[in-house]
């Protein structure tokens, strides 16, 4: 698990909190996405905007108290037609990338 960056944008009027968060990837990508725990947050509600820098996507995300689990996908191309996207492969290195969520919670 990673601990992001965090900075809180604004406030709802409910009283929930508006984050804006970022991490590093990880050195060794784990099947099924890693962990990003914010820790301006007790609970994560919902993800309003998930990025990651490289040239990979955000294929799913899930939600575990003040952690947001990243899976990552990469596209496959070949000479002669596109390919679809799919998780990338375990041992990956993300180190060098950058995880971006905006997120509200408490």
């Amino acid at each position: 698990m990673v601990v992001a960056r965090a900075t809180v944008l604004g406030v709802t009027a409910d009283g929930k909190k508006i984050v804006a968060a970022s991490s590093s990837g990880p050195s060794s990508y784990s099947s099924g996405g890693f962990s990003v725990r914010i820790p301006e947050l007790n609970m994560v509600d919902q993800v309003l905007f998930a990025f990651i820098t490289g040239g990979y996507k955000v294929g799913g995300l899930s939600i575990s108290g003040n952690s947001v689990t990243v899976v990552v996908h990469y596209y496959t191309y070949s000479s002669s037609s596109d390919g679809p996207s799919g998780e990338v492969p375990n041992g990956t290195d993300l180190s060098a990338q950058t995880v971006t969520l905006v997120v509200i919670g408490y």
